[in-house]
Formats: structure tokens, C-alpha cells, sequence
């Protein structure tokens, strides 16, 4: 099933790239809700909306890109995971994860941008809500295994 020609081989540090990948957003969500919370000189919760327009826009977001995110990840993983290629596998995985951690990266932003402007520190309760959201969807080798269907030979030839 495999040859010699090494464009078709998957990279075997594929793995190490999307964890990075993971990493990187999610020290750059936590990094920038600390800088921008120690320059906020507010941390009150107001649960009313009143005249914020963020009030709704930030839990909907969120609430989108996970359930977005969720379902764009599933779609692409069904597209792919049946596919001979190992490295069309891979390389699909790759592209279907970035797109899953953009989604759900995203509304932590908006709504890191939200508190800064409103100082509302209901956003941060949200966001770390959301970061522990993207905790959890972090890449495994177990994950990894069930999304692709992966057989022994994958494993062997990804070096797992």
C-alpha cells in the first residue's frame, strides 16, 4: 500500500504539528485574556444587558463555534477518513483540526475585546469557559486513531 515516493507518505511529525499548532492558539487566548485584564481596571459582573451589545453576541459565539466547530470537524473528518492515502488522511486531519481550533479560538478573542471594552468581567467567566472548552478538544494520538480509523500499519508507519 505504500511506496518508496515520499509525496505520498505522510510526515510522521504530523502529530507534533497539529499539538503545537494547539498549543500556540491556546497560550495566545491565555496570554492576551491576561494582558488585557491587567491594563481593565474593572472586574465587575453585570448580568444585565442594558445598553452592551455584547451581552448576547459573546455567549452566542461561543456557543457557535463550538457547536460549528463541532459539526465543520465531523463533516471534514467523515470526507476523508475513508480514504486509502495515509497522507490524504493526515493531511485532512491537519486541515479539519486548524479549522476546528479557529472556530472555537475565535469567540475568545471577541470576547477578550468585549470585557476590554466594556469591562464586563462576565466575558472572562465565558471565555475561561470556553479555553477549558478548548483544553478539551485538544489533539490525541487516541483521538487521532478513532477520528481516521486507523489500522496497524497507519500506526507503524506514523511511527505510533
Amino acid at each position: 500500500m505504500y511506496s518508496n515516493d515520499t509525496s505520498i507518505k505522510p510526515n510522521p511529525a504530523f502529530f507534533k504539528v497539529i499539538t503545537i499548532i494547539h498549543f500556540a492558539l491556546l497560550i495566545g487566548q491565555v496570554l492576551f485574556g491576561i494582558t488585557v485584564f491587567s491594563i481593565t481596571n474593572s472586574t465587575a459582573i453585570n448580568l444585565k444587558a442594558g445598553n452592551d451589545p455584547f451581552f448576547y453576541a459573546v455567549p452566542f459565539l461561543i456557543l457557535f463555534g463550538i457547536l460549528g466547530g463541532t459539526f465543520v470537524f465531523k463533516q471534514q473528518v467523515a470526507k476523508f477518513a475513508g480514504k486509502q492515502l495515509l497522507i490524504e488522511k493526515t493531511q485532512g486531519y491537519q486541515t479539519a483540526l486548524i479549522t476546528r481550533f479557529a472556530l472555537a479560538e475565535g469567540p475568545s478573542l471577541f470576547g477578550i475585546v468585549s470585557y476590554m471594552l466594556t469591562g464586563n468581567a462576565f466575558y472572562l467567566i465565558l471565555i475561561g469557559l470556553n479555553v477549558l472548552y478548548f483544553i478539551w478538544i485538544r489533539p490525541t494520538k487516541s483521538k487521532a486513531e478513532d477520528d481516521l480509523n486507523l489500522s496497524y500499519e497507519d500506526k507503524i508507519v506514523l511511527g505510533w
